[in-house]
């Protein structure tokens, strides 16, 4: 008996180490070692799953099968400080706590990623300054036996649900049901300086492995490095698979502040591609609907995986025609054929990142991405890598094939090569100046 575990141990073990060569394309192009501790983190929610199928665990297991909730406030003041949304569910009989989610101060609106279900709802506020939000201080909730409903006929695009509006109520706050301190933390919109931890690279791994994380971390999708300023074009920055903002430090210190002004939109890039498209195209909806806000001129850039993302956006923004604002579209080094390796990983990796479906060839997302016609109104800059290794057609990460897939190039206005590999095209003075006069043309 012990030889037959000794002989299963061995096969167990060179499975392992067979898989582990199977991903190794995709380790090393993505984050190396660190999908190794993902397995381990992934299988263990499966367990504790298996035992416990609470939406709390499913919600961080497969945020990818999530919707994203969102929802007006409704307050007879300003909303000068954080919030906080609860969603709890009561599937199993009992309240249980699903998302808590921070609401930046000053932001009308509520927001939560939650798998299928139906939800109560809570909004909460530090109504006692001690810096946690507590039972006592529930300010706003949906109506008693009226939960909302998450659903994918709930949903037109497949990742948003609008949820009913919470009116807020701070001079008569209610109790809620069971124990809660949580502690307050605001974000802010505007960062001094890529340099910030808040754009550490190591949150570019985070948000490629456990989303939920990210999204914690960041509060938000898009953020600044100066106040809005209505007398520039805004330049929005979409970095790639695995980065944050601070791939863009090159290019933003370069940038002539005085014309144009640097939005960064701060995505996890493990979750599909479509809905982090959507979500972007939303947010952009979202900001030109705020009074304080006027967008006359915006510019999407991005690198990499981003570019596919930035391109599900404007197919979203652009249904029914360009927006007027929307004056440029640049992408760099992005994989619009695909990426083989990803290919690989959905075909033999034991745990899966769910943007790897989109990214590999032939995958429905880039089917679909290229059936709606690019807006001719919106001029798009297609800049390539190729500064390959040992002779390959890429830039050393995508190949030259896929960066000029024949789909994206049909249209294109302009196609540009440098002599770079894929992060170096983003820290390349070339390349800045090259970009900096392509954005003067559509300020003409």
């Amino acid at each position: 008996m012990r030889a037959v575990f000794t002989e299963l141990a061995k096969r167990k073990k060179a499975l392992f180490a067979f898989l582990l060569l199977l991903l190794l394309p995709v380790c090393v192009m993505l984050t190396g070692c660190t999908y190794v501790k993902n397995w381990v983190r992934v299988e263990k929610l499966r367990a504790e799953v298996k035992k416990n199928p609470s939406l709390e665990l499913i919600r961080e297991l497969v945020p990818e099968g999530c919707y994203q909730l969102v929802g007006q406030l409704n307050s007879n003041r300003k909303i000068q400080e954080p919030l906080m949304v609860v969603a709890i569910s009561r599937k199993s009989g009992r309240p249980e706590i699903v998302a808590e989610r921070i609401l930046r101060a000053g932001v009308g609106v509520y927001t939560a990623l939650i798998p299928e279900g139906s939800y109560e709802l809570f909004v909460f506020a530090d109504l006692d300054h001690n810096g946690f939000f507590d039972k006592s201080e529930v300010i706003g909730h949906t109506k008693q036996g009226a939960p909302v409903r998450i659903s994918a006929d709930r949903s037109s695009d497949g990742h948003l649900v609008e949820g009913p509006p919470i009116t807020l109520d701070f001079k008569k706050p209610e109790s809620f049901e069971f124990p809660i301190q949580h502690k307050v933390t605001a974000n802010s919109l505007i960062f001094k300086s890529l340099d910030d931890e808040f754009f550490d690279p190591r949150y570019g791994t985070i948000g490629l492995y456990n989303p939920v994380e990210l999204i914690a971390h960041t509060q938000g999708a898009f953020f600044g490095l100066e106040e809005y300023d209505p007398r520039k074009t805004i330049v929005v920055f979409v970095h790639g698979v695995n980065g944050t903002p601070r791939d863009w430090k090159f290019i933003v210190e370069k940038l002539d502040r005085s014309k144009y002004q640097p939005w960064f939109y701060y995505y996890p890039s493990g979750l599909p591609l479509e809905k982090l498209g959507i979500r972007l195209s939303y947010t952009l909806k979202y900001i030109q609907q705020r009074p304080e806000y006027t967008i006359n001129r915006l510019m999407i850039v991005a690198h990499s995986m981003g570019g596919l993302v930035s391109r599900a956006a404007i197919n979203n923004l652009c249904k029914e025609g360009a927006p007027p604002y929307l004056k440029m579209y640049i992408s760099f080094s992005t994989p619009y054929g695909g990426v083989e390796e990803a290919k690989q990983g959905v075909e033999h990796a034991p745990v899966v990142v769910p943007s790897w479906h989109d990214v590999a060839p032939g995958s429905d997302f880039l089917t679909r991405l290229y059936q709606q016609k690019f807006p001719e109104s919106v001029p798009f800059y297609l800049f390539f890598g190729y500064r390959g290794k040992g002779g390959e057609s890429s830039d050393g990460t995508i190949t030259l094939s896929s960066q000029l897939d024949l789909r994206a190039q049909d249209s294109a206005s302009r196609i540009c090569g440098f002599n770079d590999d894929h992060t170096g095209i983003l820290n390349d003075e070339t390349v800045a100046k090259v970009l900096f006069r392509t954005f003067d043309m559509a300020s003409h």
